[in-house]
């Protein structure tokens, strides 16, 4: 949600419970306080027993909401995350009126998972969390078990009739959804839909520039030679991530409606794989830029030029396309890729790539223009818990440009 958001351009940041009691524990090891510890002594309560560990908890979770308020009050923060099982109804309570009180608007989101499954498959991806670097699979769920068993004693589900919250409450990641007392402005609208999408995933978005990556905006020529050559080394390289080295046909190909781009993705449809063909993935138009030099672009448009420096991803030249154009363009498909649970490979040009890799990686809105994805790799993002993953495939026989 957090990576959606800031790719949407809104200043969001997540604070993550865990990320601060990891801080402080780690320097407390010597009093006894190391996470191996902390089950045992009921920290993962949300009401423990013990004064020592009430006194670290209200410790960790006071300067995790004073960061917070930094964020809005000296980076001009728009949308803070808090990250934490917020478990008990009073305390909700407490938060709410502590932030309203700073003219901070609230709203939880409780997701319920009650499909055994899914459960599974959540405790499944808990355990890569940092807390278990180093343990043993079996260890880490048991002990993960431990820390539900002590949540769920004093939980207490979000409920209009105990406390009249704004609140999201999804169901089996979006299977069922209800909204309490919410505004529905621009981005609690986005929120909704991007919860009602989102499911939990652990496969790969495969990324591939097209081949005749130089042709005009407006040129729509058949695939060359040289570059069905260029795809067929292309589908070759997959096949080596894929079992007994075939693709898969549970793998999906987009491109775009351009004729190069859809006749290279003729060898996987001739394998079995689904082939969609998506004009949302038409490269980025460069309006009255195109063909020329960055000292040509300066000397014709000088005032552009400046603008587009101070801002490259918002700014867009005469009669062309910005990369936040491109963004709200692609953002459907961005939304369909996260209610997907197969593979997909993705071939277009270098500036659809950039917007696709912006939003997976997480990547600054100004860096995303000028990101460069090699002619001879193939992009592999592979969905992780805790942050996406990166690899790069060499295409052998390619020229890097």
């Amino acid at each position: 949600l957090c990576r959606y958001l800031r790719w949407l351009g809104v200043r969001a940041k997540l604070f993550h419970l865990g990320d601060y009691r990891r801080k402080n524990t780690d320097l407390n090891k010597d009093n006894d306080l190391s996470f191996e510890k902390l089950a045992e002594r009921y920290y993962f309560s949300p009401n423990p027993d013990d004064v020592d560990t009430k006194i670290l908890k209200l410790k960790i979770k006071n300067e995790l909401i004073s960061d917070m308020m930094k964020f809005f009050e000296e980076s001009n923060g728009q949308i803070a995350i808090y990250d934490a099982i917020n478990g008990i109804s009073k305390d909700r309570v407490n938060l709410y009126n502590y932030f309203k009180a700073r003219n901070v608007r609230c709203l939880f989101i409780e997701s319920i998972v009650d499909d055994e499954k899914l459960l599974e498959n959540n405790i499944k991806d808990a355990i890569n969390s940092p807390d278990y670097k180093s343990w043993n699979n079996q260890d880490a769920i048991n002990h993960f078990q431990l820390r539900r068993k002590l949540s769920l004693e004093s939980y207490e589900t979000l409920d209009t009739k105990k406390t009249n919250l704004p609140f999201i409450q999804t169901y089996n990641f979006g299977k069922n959804i209800l909204i309490n007392q919410l505004k529905h402005d621009f981005l609690t609208t986005k929120i909704i839909y991007y919860l009602l999408n989102t499911k939990i995933k652990s496969h790969s978005i495969y990324f591939s520039r097209c081949s005749l990556n130089k042709l005009s905006f407006k040129a729509d020529p058949p695939i060359t030679e040289s570059a069905k050559d260029y795809i067929y080394k292309v589908f070759n390289t997959l096949k080596s991530q894929f079992p007994e080295n075939e693709i898969s046909k549970s793998l999906s190909v987009w491109t775009s409606t351009r004729l190069r781009t859809m006749q290279s993705s003729q060898i996987f449809k001739d394998c079995g794989c689904v082939v969609k063909h998506r004009p949302e993935l038409t490269q980025l138009n460069p309006g009255a830029a195109e063909g020329l030099t960055r000292e040509e672009i300066k000397k014709k448009f000088p005032e552009e030029y400046e603008k587009h420096k101070a801002d490259p991803y918002h700014h867009r030249y005469p009669r062309a396309e910005s990369y936040h154009d491109l963004a709200l363009k692609i953002e459907p498909l961005i939304l369909e890729l996260e209610k997907l649970s197969h593979d997909v490979l993705i071939i277009a040009d270098e500036t659809i790539i950039r917007i696709f890799y912006g939003y997976l990686m997480a990547s600054n809105a100004n860096e995303i223009p000028s990101i460069k994805f090699p002619q001879n790799e193939i992009i592999k993002i592979t969905y992780h818990t805790y942050s996406n993953e990166l690899e790069q495939l060499v295409v052998e026989g390619i020229d890097a440009e």
